[in-house]
Order: C-alpha cells, then sequence, then structure tokens
C-alpha cells in the first residue's frame, strides 16, 4: 500500500510539475511571449517591475546558455527597452521631484539595467570559456553590442547621481571590447534593438561610453548628461579607436586591463592594452555646430535633439569644445585655489537665506522688512478700522526671534579660490545638496553672507561627497517687492494696489548689472514691483529670465519712473 501511494504521489507531482513549467514565462519562447502580452497596460512602473523580477530570476537560475534561453532574454530585453523609455522620460522632466519619488523611480531604471548587462555579460563569458563548443557564435555580435551599450547606460546613470561608476564596471567593459575585437566583428554595423533608427557598432559604443566619460565634469544636470548621451548617437562615427599612438593627432587613451575611463594622452609610452583617439574631427563639428546656432538655425537642423534649446545647446556644446580639447587647449579654472583650513557657515535655500539676511540688519538686512509691516498695519487701520489678520502674521514674522532661524551647517571648507570653495563633507542626511541648490555662505568671524551656488558635486558612496560652491561677487541686499498695477485705485486716500502679500527678496548690485533672486512663481515677464530701498521707493520691471534652480530665479530689471 505504501509503494502505491508513492508511485501515485511522484505521478501527481510529475503532472504538477509539467503544469508550473508550462505556466513559467522562462520556460519556453512561446511562454515568455504570452507572458509578455499580458503585462499591466497603463502602469509602466508596476509591468517594469515585473519584468525586472523576472529577468532576475533568469539570472539566478543555473541553466544551460543556449539559443531557446538567450531569445527569451533578448524578447525581456525588449520589452523592457519601452518600459525604461517611459520610466526615464518620467525622471528627467521632473527634475523637482520629492526625493523618495526620484530614489525609487533612479533604482528602478538602474537595476533593471544592470540585471539585463550582467545577463548578456554571462553568455560572452559562456562563450569564451570554450568557443569550439558553443553554438552561440553566430548571436555573439549582438549579444556583445547590447552589453556594450547596457554598461553605457550603468555609467551614465551613475553620472546623473554624481556618482563614479562602481568597481569593475570599467574592467569590464573594456573587457567586452577587446573580446569583440578579438573576435573581429568590433566594426560589424547592427541594429541593436528592432525599435533603432539607425545601425551601430560595438567601437561606436564603446567610444560613445569614453567621450560620455569625458563630458563629465560634476557640473551637469541630469538633462544636460543625456542631452549629450542622444548627441553622442550622431557624433560618434566622427570617432574611430587605434592600436597605435599618433603623437599629433591622438587626444585621448584608454587602458583596457585597468578599472577606470579614459585620460588624456600626457608623457606616456604606448602600451599594447591602450588604445587611442582623436577628437580634431568631432570639433570641428561642434564649431559649425556652433556657429550655425548663434546665426539663428534651430537645433533640430544642425543635428541636434528636437527638445533643445538654443541657448541651453551653446553653453553645453562650449562646454564640450573644452572637455575634448587637447591636453594644451583643456578647461582652466577661473582662478587659482589654494589649501586651506576654514570654517564656513552654510544654510541652503532662498527663504532660509533671506532670514538670516534679515537678522543681521544694516544695509543688507535694510530694516525695511519690520518698517513696511508697520506701514501696513497704519494703512488697515486706515482702511478697516482693525488690523487685519494676514498683516498680522506679517508683523509676528518680522518679529520672529532669531532662535527660530533655520539652523546652519558648519562645513570646514578644504580650498578656497576669488569664486568659492571646496570641501568633502558627510552627505548622508542632506537630501536638498544637488547642482544648482541656492545656498547662503559666511565664513566663521563674518558679518554678512554671500550668495553661493552648488557648481560641482561628485559623491563617493552613499555618505560622502565632493562639493564645489561658486560664491557670487555680488553682497545680497534684502528687499520687500509690492505687486503694482498701472492703473491705481485708493480708497479713503489708501492706494490699495500694493494691499496684496509683500515678497521677499534678494537684489545683487553688480558694477555692470543689477539683478534680482526671487521665488519662481513670482515672475513674470514685465511684471511691476515697488520696493523701498534706503534711497527711497522704486518702481521696477522684470525683464529676461537668466539662471534658475529649485526654488529660485535669478532676474534682470529695469527701473520705471
Amino acid at each position: 500500500m505504501g509503494k502505491l501511494s508513492e508511485a501515485l504521489s511522484s505521478s501527481v507531482s510529475k503532472l504538477l510539475g509539467a503544469r508550473v513549467n508550462q505556466d513559467d514565462p522562462l520556460s519556453s519562447i512561446k511562454s515568455v511571449t504570452r507572458w509578455v502580452q499580458n503585462l499591466p497596460v497603463g502602469d509602466a512602473v508596476k509591468a517594469h517591475q515585473e519584468l525586472l523580477t523576472e529577468i532576475k530570476r533568469f539570472n539566478e537560475s543555473i541553466s544551460e546558455l543556449s539559443s531557446d534561453r538567450l531569445s527569451i532574454l533578448m524578447l525581456l530585453d525588449e520589452k523592457a527597452q519601452d518600459l525604461q523609455t517611459t520610466l526615464v522620460y518620467q525622471y528627467l522632466r521632473n527634475p523637482r521631484m520629492a526625493r523618495t519619488i526620484e530614489s525609487q523611480l533612479w533604482h528602478a531604471i538602474y537595476n533593471l539595467n544592470w540585471e539585463v548587462v550582467r545577463a548578456y555579460h554571462s553568455f560572452t563569458l559562456g562563450f569564451t570559456r570554450s568557443p569550439a563548443k558553443s553554438k552561440l557564435e553566430q548571436f555573439m555580435p549582438l549579444v556583445s553590442l547590447r552589453a556594450i551599450r547596457g554598461f553605457r547606460q550603468l555609467i551614465k546613470w551613475r553620472f546623473i547621481r554624481y556618482q563614479q561608476p562602481s568597481e569593475k564596471v570599467w574592467l569590464r567593459l573594456h573587457n567586452l571590447y577587446v573580446f569583440a575585437e578579438t573576435e573581429g566583428f568590433q566594426k560589424k554595423s547592427l541594429l541593436a534593438y528592432p525599435h533603432d533608427t539607425a545601425e551601430s557598432t560595438c567601437e561606436h559604443e564603446y567610444l560613445h561610453a569614453l567621450m560620455l566619460d569625458q563630458s563629465n565634469s560634476g557640473s551637469l544636470y541630469p538633462r544636460q548628461i543625456d542631452l549629450i548621451d542622444r548627441w553622442l548617437e550622431g557624433w560618434r562615427e566622427k570617432l574611430s579607436l587605434s592600436k597605435t599612438l599618433n603623437e599629433g593627432q591622438h587626444v585621448f587613451a584608454v587602458d583596457t586591463s585597468d578599472d577606470r575611463g579614459p585620460r588624456r594622452i600626457r608623457n606616456k609610452g604606448p602600451e599594447i592594452t591602450t588604445r587611442y583617439w582623436s577628437t580634431m574631427e568631432l570639433l570641428a563639428r561642434l564649431k559649425t555646430i556652433r556657429a550655425s546656432l548663434k546665426e539663428g538655425d534651430p537645433p533640430a537642423r544642425v543635428g541636434l535633439t528636437e527638445d533643445a534649446r538654443v541657448s541651453e545647446s551653446l553653453d553645453l556644446i562650449e562646454q564640450l569644445e573644452r572637455q575634448w580639447a587637447p591636453l594644451n587647449h583643456r578647461e582652466q579654472r577661473r582662478k587659482p585655489r589654494q589649501s586651506v583650513k576654514k570654517v564656513v557657515e552654510i544654510i541652503h535655500g532662498l527663504t532660509p537665506l533671506i532670514a538670516h539676511i534679515k537678522e543681521c540688519g544694516g544695509e543688507q538686512g535694510n530694516n525695511i522688512y519690520t518698517d513696511n509691516v508697520i506701514y501696513e498695519e497704519a494703512a488697515d487701520i486706515h482702511v478697516y478700522g482693525f488690523v487685519t489678520d494676514r498683516t498680522r502674521e506679517r508683523t509676528n514674522h518680522a518679529a520672529r526671534p532669531s532662535s527660530l532661524l533655520p539652523d546652519t551647517e558648519r562645513w570646514i571648507m578644504e580650498d578656497e579660490s576669488e569664486c568659492g570653495y571646496g570641501t568633502t563633507i558627510e552627505t548622508h542626511d542632506k537630501d536638498w545638496l544637488r547642482v544648482g541648490a541656492l545656498v547662503g555662505v559666511k565664513p566663521d568671524k563674518a558679518e554678512t553672507w554671500s550668495v553661493g551656488i552648488v557648481r560641482r558635486l561628485s559623491r563617493f558612496g552613499d555618505y560622502q561627497s565632493s562639493v564645489g560652491i561658486e560664491t557670487l561677487p555680488e553682497s545680497p541686499v534684502l528687499v520687500m517687492l509690492y505687486g503694482k498695477k498701472m492703473a491705481v485705485y485708493e480708497v479713503n486716500g489708501i492706494d490699495t494696489a500694493g494691499t496684496e502679500l509683500p515678497i521677499a527678496a534678494l537684489i545683487l548690485p553688480g558694477e555692470n548689472s543689477t539683478t534680482l533672486i526671487l521665488d519662481p512663481a513670482e515672475y513674470a515677464h514685465k511684471r511691476i514691483f515697488e520696493y523701498t530701498h534706503l534711497n527711497g521707493k522704486r518702481l521696477i520691471q522684470l525683464e529676461e529670465m537668466g539662471e534658475r534652480g529649485e526654488g529660485w530665479i535669478r532676474v534682470s530689471f529695469c527701473p520705471l519712473n
């Protein structure tokens, strides 16, 4: 009886196992095709997560590296490309999203790239171990092409978060290219994915990654890194690798045996593992594009992307010309820096900076915050017979004790120049720290604040970052802006055009021009404001929008009679 029950149990188990195996997306190309077609429609994040789960499971399973298994991976990868595009679009079009949302999107995009690259890399490793016995030889050009592009995406998304490529990424990328070179298909043109509009080669994808690395200065916004990455798709044909050094032409070199990216060529003899390339032809192309943009041609007409803006493109191209130039024309620092050990107070954000400048009083605080509120109290009594709640709130805010001001951070700066500071700090609790962040800077024992902007950021792991801050030369002055209309209405002799809430802003009086820093929500071209200065009231009109960051904008203005 026991043997019969065991036999029945064994039969049932085999039947159940067969049924489960048929339902497993990874069991056959037919199963994965059916599974992909049933992914959630209209929920890209959920579908993306399900794909990531299956590709992880693909990498963790122990199976033969067969052509059928490779077909399953390629189908999952092709479907993942569409979903990646949707998530990348969401990430780049929302630069001011909450940090938690940003982290979720970034990790979703990065982790899927990593799992796909990991899977393709395993096939190339399997082939190199026993190429004579492998049946995958015909697939190796396409597998290598996709793997090299995948490593480039990993490097790009690390740059977007101001991080360096993780350990062994460069070395694995170098090994993939050397493998393509050894097998002789590094220049073979292929469509990496069915939706691609142009063919590519392993050499071009490899050079694309190397040039993207050389464009990264730690001072670019995520959108700018993405723009450069997409521009390089049309420029990389101007580049080619050589095993032989041409000292008069070659600009960059990369050691394929080293776990790091490319470097400018210096006094170093040629080595068998080094590859060289010139950027002269590409720089000539950039010069032509820059001239066309200045003549009024739209970016799309000169080969840039349709979503690029003229002013943004000009700035980026000029920076790339410096980044990709030969050693004697490379980008130089505006001012020399020297090593220091200096304690500097830092406050981040426009509103906290305004609060601290007001607390300073004097000419910088302008002492007009309280004066204007007192004037508003008198106006309320004249018009309404009492002080309104709105004015009372402003009075309380103006009289706020210094103990309630936002806390400052004390950073120890490691180097200093006429243009700013540089240091390395712990950043595990500084989610606000991004390129373009507005900060207040006050050296220890100084009496006034300067306006600073984070220009350079490089993260080392999760808890440490190298930061470069530019300090603006103008000394900021606090003003209260009152919106004005050309048609003035009075109630009992009181001008009602100024009864709306005032706007706190900072004026930066310069030698050549005076600008204003305020909240972007308050900006409108040609908007008219009145403010009180030490020399009396002034009427101004906002003009062109200049630089902007999260929660702040710098604009020019002109005085009105």
